[in-house]
């Protein structure tokens, strides 16, 4: 089985949102060893659908689309996707009545006779249930090019795409399904994409295995892919054997989650103090399901008053060595502990651009430190990039200098 994912909305080509949809879907269809082949964004309009169907059906025989399932006019998806494959539509009697029931609730008077869009279905096609909206996923088999295909069209808001989703379409693509494409993968916290790309090619570079890496703040993912699961994690198990300690486990990529584990089994409590990334550290950890029990919160020093007067920073420090300093941010995370009544701290101070650098001082100098019971490390950073950019890797630089400061000699009681 080979899938192709089309996305449609003209919302999406201009930067007024991401793409989630693309992101779970492919993060699912990866868990069941069906990777995507391929995936294309087009806007509300049925010349472009149509030349979307004929692109991904040259290479996929399964197509799962997103969007255009609505009453108003620029919900073309149903009727255009029909008119494609040459498929009559009808009216589903109890999708009818769900719209009309629908409409009810918000408003008075009879249902018109646009929402029935979202009650039709094409002939000899079925339905998945969509509890979070009116619009339900739709699915059927066709002949296209002398192939059997199979098509799925789902709602495009996100929450009903992922309702959707997992109301069978996930479990009926998996049954169906012949030869897979098994993927593993982890993070390697702090290293670059060409140093991973390198080192993994000249390891694995002549094994049925195909790589792919990915960059982000925190360093690189990578994802080993092949037909053989024994063969895909093996090389895997090779592969963090190679990158030690910088290679967090199978299938994890979230350094932050892995840390509030590592903190959570030694029964250690967690808090940041933050300048530069204003707040990006505490928003991570908050992200995290179950941090309740480990982060007791975060402090937003961005001015050298509130360093002083919330963290105990020293008034001569700051004027002896300045508030971006290795020695500001001992004194930080030192201080977020007393404040925060917590364990362990990280913290981070910096210059983050575009302006306020100087030759001394120059955009993308960052001080980070964590604090693990008294114990204090701290590491200058030089860092390239947008603002943005900075106070990303600032953060994720911050977490893993916690995450390795765990693991001092010091700190190995639980």
């Amino acid at each position: 089985m080979s899938i192709a994912v089309i996305c449609t909305g003209t919302e999406l080509l201009k930067g007024g949102c991401c793409n989630t949809n693309m992101q779970f879907l492919g993060a699912k269809l990866t868990e069941l060893a069906l990777p995507p082949v391929m995936e294309l964004s087009i806007g509300d309009h049925p010349d472009e659908l149509c030349f979307a169907l004929g692109c991904a059906l040259k290479t996929a025989d399964t197509l799962v689309i997103s969007g255009g399932l609505g009453p108003t006019a620029d919900d073309i998806t149903l009727e255009t996707v029909a008119a494609f494959f040459g498929l009559e539509l009808v009216i589903v009697p109890e999708l009818k009545e769900k719209v009309e029931k629908r409409w009810a609730m918000r408003h008075s008077g009879h249902c018109p006779k646009f929402q029935y869009k979202q009650a039709m279905v094409p002939a000899d096609g079925r339905y998945f249930d969509n509890p979070a909206g009116t619009a339900s996923g739709i699915g059927f088999e066709t002949v296209y090019a002398g192939k059997m295909r199979r098509i799925y069209i789902l709602p495009g808001p996100p929450a009903e795409f992922e309702t959707v989703l997992n109301s069978g379409i996930l479990c009926e693509l998996e049954k169906t399904a012949g030869e897979k494409l098994y993927t593993t993968g982890f993070l390697i916290c702090g290293a670059g994409e060409a140093f991973v790309e390198k080192h993994a090619k000249n390891l694995f570079g002549e094994l049925d295995i195909e790589l792919a890496y990915t960059a982000v703040p925190g360093g690189t993912k990578i994802f080993f892919s092949g037909k053989n699961p024994d063969l895909v994690n093996g090389t895997a198990k090779k592969a963090q054997e190679f990158f030690g300690k910088t290679a967090l486990g199978p299938g994890c990529f979230d350094l932050p989650a892995i840390l509030l584990e590592k903190l959570r089994a030694k029964n250690f409590t967690f808090g940041c103090a933050e300048s530069c990334t204003g707040g990006i550290c505490a928003d991570t950890v908050v992200s995290i399901p179950g941090a309740s029990d480990i982060f007791k919160g975060g402090i937003v020093s961005y001015a050298n008053s509130a360093k002083e007067d919330i963290l105990g920073v020293n008034e001569d420090l700051l004027k002896n060595y300045g508030a971006v300093s290795s020695q500001c941010a001992e004194a930080m995370a030192q201080g977020a502990c007393k404040a925060l009544k917590c364990n362990c701290s990280i913290s981070t101070t910096g210059i983050a651009g575009p302006g306020g650098g100087t030759p001394e001082k120059p955009v993308g100098l960052v001080y980070i430190a964590a604090c693990v019971n008294g114990l204090t490390a701290v590491k200058e950073l030089r860092l390239h990039g947008s603002r943005k950019m900075i106070r990303e890797r600032a953060a994720a630089n911050a977490f893993y200098l916690l995450y390795e400061l765990l693991d001092a000699p010091e700190n190995a009681q639980c």
